[in-house]
């Protein structure tokens, strides 16, 4: 005799009920038994079973080929141009594999990057920019024992929001955000979380934090699991180890690009700052700077010495002192300036040393005054100014010849000298024979290059001004159909990733 339907509702939803009851305390253990021994990111973690059509994926081993699945529409809705459905499902993916640390990394990348780039209006771009840093600030939160997801995070806001092509206008963005969460780092001292208005603070906080973890024994696959512990999803290997060179080297590169941003219009309609806060910015660069060159890493080769097999201790700050490196092994000196010369740490050192002191904060402040007087047509106060600036900024470099040779250097002092000349010629006074860094001009006179991360350079004296990050309304912008590389997509200097990457399993 067949069950009637009614016995088969109640058997359903028996099922159903015992369903949801094994689910409880099979949650409950798993998160004791995280906590009892520190499982993590990268081996076992709590998935979202508040859909009942998870748990049975999850229960039936299924979640592997849903995820990928999920994976081919994401990408069939971002060639469509179907923003919404694919941030839903790429947050579904996540939902099912959370510890898979390449999901975060490259959808993050996919909105950061290449979504932005399909709108005209800055606005949008940096909306979506902001989707993406977020995107994987999640990924880090369900994932805090690894260092990948938060060097990502940093990398966003230094390199994406500092270097794209309209990095003037959406650092202003940036700053003008009420969105404080999305301002706030650790600081990597104090511990404690504090919000800046400048996108390179934000990069040094976050590069600062990967780098700690790193050193408090993080692991790109999750620190503190067991050796016996059989990963689900497993990590391909995608960044340095925890002592690679540009791994570590890059708190100081985003503190220095931030010295160097308060010293110019860096954001349309923000003023350049000097002073004492110049000074203490570029100070705490090359303290940055020293720390990472002070590290130790190890040759990547072995000598013998004393009958042994010995790896020799590398200092990257030793090759800036004529006393320490002498005292180094052959070994050790070939591998100190190889690294040295390879993250051209001298040059980075010397520049800070150089920036910080009171004439280069000086000289720099003449030259910005210097250059807006140019460009509004007042040549009498521009040739006072680039005439101190530059007898101030030769004397100061005299004592730092390896940044005094630099090329960027010669490119930078050569424009002011090639603006002070034009001064002197619309004011009908010759060019005197003393003058400093003369030996530059030529090379000035051919390049007609501009700063793109200068908004005086790109809009004028007055750097334009722009409005809050409002979110972006389908009816206020439209992407462009087909964008691809070029000046308005924001795919200039390598910054678009591919549009298709590694799937989960």
């Amino acid at each position: 005799m067949r069950p009637s339907n009614q016995t088969k509702k109640i058997i359903y939803g028996l099922v159903i009920v015992l369903l949801f009851s094994a689910m409880y305390p099979y949650t409950q253990w798993l998160n004791r038994v995280k906590t009892e021994k520190d499982l993590g990111e990268a081996a076992i973690g709590q998935i979202d079973t508040g859909s009942f059509m998870m748990k049975l994926f999850l229960l039936g081993g299924f979640r592997g080929i849903v995820a990928n699945y999920l994976w081919i529409q994401a990408e069939d809705y971002k060639k469509n141009h179907d923003w919404d459905r694919l941030k839903a499902t790429v947050d579904l993916i996540t939902k099912l594999q959370p510890h898979f640390l390449s999901i975060w990394t490259f959808q993050g990348w996919n909105l950061a990057y290449n979504v932005s780039v399909e709108w005209d209006a800055p606005e949008d771009k940096y909306e979506w920019i902001k989707q993406g840093i977020k995107f994987v600030q999640k990924g880090v939160e369900n994932n805090q024992r690894s260092p990948d997801l938060i060097w990502d995070t940093a990398w966003f806001y230094y390199h994406k929001l500092g270097f794209s092509d309209e990095s003037i206008i959406l650092r202003r963005l940036f700053r003008d955000d009420e969105d404080e969460a999305f301002k706030t780092y650790r600081d990597p001292e104090t511990g404690q979380e504090v919000v800046r208005n400048d996108n390179f603070q934000l990069g040094y906080g976050w590069f600062s934090r990967a780098v700690k973890l790193v050193d408090e024994g993080g692991t790109r696959l999750g620190g503190g699991t067991a050796d016996t512990i059989q990963y689900v999803d497993r990590s391909p290997q995608r960044k340095g180890r925890a002592d690679d060179i540009a791994f570590r080297s890059m708190p100081s590169h985003a503190q220095t690009h931030y010295a160097a941003a308060l010293e110019k219009m860096s954001m349309t309609g923000i003023e350049a700052t000097f002073g004492e806060v110049a000074k203490n910015e570029w100070a705490k660069a090359l303290k940055e700077w020293v720390e990472f060159g002070s590290h130790m890493f190890m040759s990547h080769n072995e000598v013998m010495r004393d009958g042994k097999l010995v790896r020799d201790e590398v200092r990257l700050d030793d090759a800036t002192v004529p006393e320490r490196y002498k005292t180094l092994t052959e070994n050790g000196q070939y591998w100190t300036n190889r690294w040295a010369d390879q993250m051209n740490y001298r040059y980075w050192k010397e520049r800070c040393q150089a920036e910080m002191t009171p004439e280069g904060v000086s000289a720099r402040q003449l030259f910005y005054e210097g250059t807006k007087a140019y460009k509004t047509g007042d040549f009498a106060l521009a040739s006072g100014k680039f005439h101190d600036g530059l007898a101030i900024w030769n004397e100061n470099l005299k004592n730092f010849p390896t940044y005094r040779e630099d090329d960027l250097n010669k490119k930078d002092t050569g424009l002011v000298v090639k603006r002070y000349v034009r001064v002197l010629r619309q004011l009908g006074e010759p060019v005197p024979d003393t003058m400093p860094f003369k030996d530059l001009l030529a090379a000035a006179e051919a390049d007609n290059t501009v700063d793109p991360f200068d908004a005086i350079e790109m809009l004028g004296v007055g750097g334009g001004e722009t409005t809050s990050a409002p979110a972006p309304t389908p009816g206020r912008a439209r992407p462009r159909a087909g964008a691809g590389p070029g000046p308005g997509g924001g795919r200039g200097r390598g910054q678009a990733r591919p549009v298709t990457g590694p799937r989960p399993s």
